[in-house]
């Protein structure tokens, strides 16, 4: 019997309907991915019933597909030690906690609907908060999400950034190289869809930059750049708001007094996370691994093959 959280009606019948997912399969599927997790030297993951049908629904039960996704996520985490440093909760990740940059907003769009993230990048202050800072805690944020949170494994999340009063400083960190890693772990290695991503307060230089962006962009829908508060509400709902934004979806402030006691109670989860990963020493056959991030070619094994 899987040791799973049950779904409320809606998220259930989205799993069944859109993810190809079978209950009654659900232990099977699951013992199939275990046993070839145990079978691969290179590979030492975690095998926790929640942890990975979170795979198994990201990638509507294509068992090939799953395995790719979990080798590429313990790949990022043995590469990328220069992007995501250490990964326990440290005074850092912490301070980034209770500093008003990141809001996980309680209410999802609907029952069956997609989490709220909200982001003010005003808070960032570039003396403290470096961009691999800001990054590693957003990482651990959806680490912690995969494991606890369906509307976000199932559904997807809407991203929500506020550009007004971003630090020049923070922008200037920012390399075609780290840009290039960041966007690649977001893309292949965490389990959710990004259904959108709404930007608010943005300068009309920022706009002109983003709408171009936007231009060159494939889904040119995901990018969503709003020129007044007005515009985010109608396109959100003031009901999936926070109060500092018009709406009635709890508040930053008490949104990240419950996430920090959420942050906390996975540090021997984090603490312990050093144990896993890739050895690529022990990699076999076909699947050697060239550099991930932007490195040059070890191996067959290529970050496009896991489309």
């Amino acid at each position: 019997m899987a040791q799973l959280r049950p779904l409320n009606p809606e998220l259930e019948e989205i799993a069944r309907k859109d993810l190809n997912e079978v209950k009654s399969r659900i232990p099977s599927d699951l013992e199939a991915l275990r046993e070839w997790i145990k079978k691969e030297p290179h590979l030492k993951a975690r095998t926790d019933d929640q942890f990975l049908i979170a795979f198994l629904r990201f990638c509507k039960y294509s068992l090939e597909m799953a395995k790719k996704r979990i080798d590429y996520f313990y790949t990022y985490k043995s590469s990328a030690k220069d992007l995501i440093k250490s990964r326990r909760i440290d005074d850092k990740i912490i301070d980034i906690a209770r500093s008003g940059i990141f809001c996980t907003l309680p209410k999802p769009k609907g029952p069956g609907g997609p989490r709220v993230h909200f982001m003010r990048m005003g808070n960032i202050n570039p003396a403290i908060h470096t961009v691999q800072d800001i990054f590693r805690f957003h990482i651990m944020r959806c680490e912690i999400e995969t494991n606890t949170d369906d509307n976000w494994n199932i559904s997807g999340v809407i991203e929500i950034i506020d550009f007004s009063k971003i630090p020049f400083g923070f922008l200037k960190q920012f390399e075609p190289t780290l840009f290039r890693q960041m966007a690649s772990v977001l893309e292949y290695g965490i389990p959710t869809n990004l259904l959108g991503t709404h930007i608010v307060n943005a300068s009309k230089e920022a706009q002109i930059i983003l709408g171009l962006i936007r231009n060159v962009m494939k889904q040119k829908e995901l990018l969503n750049i709003h020129p007044t508060l007005e515009s985010l509400q109608q396109a959100i709902g003031k009901e999936y708001l926070p109060a500092e934004y018009g709406g009635t979806n709890s508040s930053f402030d008490e949104s990240e007094k419950n996430y920090e006691k959420l942050l906390m109670s996975y540090k021997s989860y984090f603490d312990e996370d050093d144990q896993y990963g890739v050895d690529e020493k022990l990699r076999q056959g076909e699947n050697q691994v060239s550099d991930l991030f932007g490195g040059s070619a070890s191996g067959s094994f290529r970050k496009l093959d896991i489309d």
